[in-house]
């Protein structure tokens, strides 16, 4: 059984090679903690990343987005909103859920399982990221000031 901070086996400053593209899926907490940092996730995900990637969301982290937006007073609220801008400006997908539930990790996870071709999900969440590398999803998540680190993904057996 995986405890809530138990430490995962991580590949520190090596990049990861990929010949197939590979989608990297950002999560609420990823794209606000990047922003309130003003760090670039484009920059930090080719410097982890060796090969061709794409960067999109699922509509759920979308609309998460847009609710925590509506709150302008607050600084997530603000962060929120340039999240969605960035979302914008930088044409990252979004892509459809395709499941009914109003939580959003639950949408990740059932998203990422779903999916045959490579995948690895960037959040900040430990109970997400906990939950995607006991199911053998790679997981990024970022250091402290700078650079991204990738969980080792465990290929599912073929049985």
């Amino acid at each position: 059984m995986i405890q809530p901070y138990e430490t995962i086996a991580i590949i520190r400053n090596k990049p990861m090679n990929t010949s197939r593209s590979l989608t990297v899926l950002l999560d609420t907490s990823f794209l606000l903690m990047m922003l309130e940092q003003r760090r670039d996730i484009e920059e930090e995900m080719r410097d982890l990343i060796k090969g061709p990637i794409g960067i999109a969301t699922l509509d759920m982290v979308e609309r998460e987005l847009q609710r925590l937006g509506r709150t302008r007073s607050s600084k997530t609220g603000g962060l929120a909103s340039a999240a969605l801008e960035l979302l914008k400006s930088r044409k990252y997908s979004i892509l459809p859920s395709g499941i009914e539930t109003s939580d959003t990790d639950t949408a990740i996870l059932s998203f990422s399982l779903a999916k045959s071709k490579p995948l690895a999900v960037a959040t900040v969440d430990r109970k997400l990221r906990a939950s995607l590398t006991k199911l053998g999803l790679p997981v990024i998540y970022p250091m402290r000031q700078r650079g991204l680190l990738m969980s080792k993904s465990v290929s599912p057996s073929s049985t």
